[in-house]
C-alpha cells in the first residue's frame, strides 16, 4: 500500500509485435494532503539484468493533494513476453522515497499484414 503516491492505474495492450513501440499509461494519485512531487518509473523485467527502463519525457510533476496525474512512457516490444514493472515515488527531505509498484504481463506477437503483395491489375488466386 502507498504512503503518498498511490499507482491508480496502468494502461498497456496485452500483447505487441517485437521491435515495435509500446504506449505506457500511468495514473498516480497524491495521498499527502498538500501539494507534493510525485515521480513514475519503469522498467521491462526479461532475460538478465539491468533490464531496460521505459521512456517517460515527463516523469514527475507536482500534484495537488488528492489529485491523480496520469504519466506517459513509451518502451520497444522485446522478443519476448515481458513483465511491465512501474514504480512511484514522492519527494521530501531533499531526496525521492520509492512508494508503489505494480506489474503487469505483455505478450510478444507477430505482425500480421493485411495487404497482399502483387502487381497492379493481377489478382492472386
Amino acid at each position: 500500500m502507498a504512503e503518498y503516491a498511490d499507482i491508480v492505474e496502468v494502461e498497456l495492450p496485452e500483447k505487441a509485435a517485437r521491435g515495435f513501440p509500446v504506449t505506457v499509461t500511468v495514473g498516480i494519485k497524491n495521498l499527502y494532503s498538500g501539494t507534493i512531487g510525485i515521480m513514475v518509473g519503469g522498467a521491462l523485467e526479461y532475460g538478465p539484468v539491468p533490464w531496460p527502463s521505459i521512456n517517460f519525457p515527463e516523469n514527475w510533476a507536482n500534484i495537488p493533494a488528492g489529485q491523480v496525474h496520469r504519466f506517459t512512457g513509451q518502451f520497444i516490444m522485446p522478443e519476448f513476453d515481458a513483465t511491465v514493472h512501474i514504480y512511484s515515488y514522492w519527494y521530501g527531505e531533499g531526496t525521492w522515497h520509492l512508494d508503489d509498484e505494480e506489474t503487469r504481463r505483455i505478450k510478444v506477437t507477430e505482425v500480421v499484414y493485411d495487404f497482399v503483395i502483387g502487381y497492379p491489375g493481377v489478382v492472386p488466386v
